[in-house]
C-alpha cells in the first residue's frame, strides 16, 4: 500500500480494493535489514513483501519481477514463488 495510496479522495477505486485485503504491519525491520544486505539493494517494501510471502507460504503476482526475485532469491528453499503480473 504504500507504495501507490497518495490521496485516497483521488483513490475510491484503490480504497474499495484495499477493503479486501489484509494489511501486514511492517514489524519485522531487523530481518529486513538483514535480507537487504543478503540482495544488495535498498527497497524496504520489496523486502517486506518477500518476507510476509515466505511467512504465509504464498505467492507474490508483481510487474516488478526482476527486483523481487533478486530478494526472494537469498532466502534459498524458503523462497516465495514470484510470477508476473499481468
Amino acid at each position: 500500500m504504500a507504495q501507490v495510496w497518495r490521496d485516497g479522495a483521488r483513490q475510491g477505486r484503490l480504497a474499495a480494493f484495499l477493503k479486501s485485503v489484509t494489511i501486514h504491519a511492517l514489524d519485522d525491520g531487523r530481518a529486513l535489514g538483514r535480507l537487504l544486505t543478503l540482495a544488495r539493494t535498498t527497497d524496504v517494501v520489496d523486502a517486506h513483501l518477500v518476507v510476509v510471502a515466505a511467512r504465509l507460504r504464498d505467492t507474490v503476482l508483481t510487474g516488478d519481477i526482476g527486483d523481487l526475485n533478486q530478494v526472494a532469491d537469498t532466502l534459498g528453499t524458503s523462497r516465495p514463488p514470484i510470477r508476473p503480473w499481468p
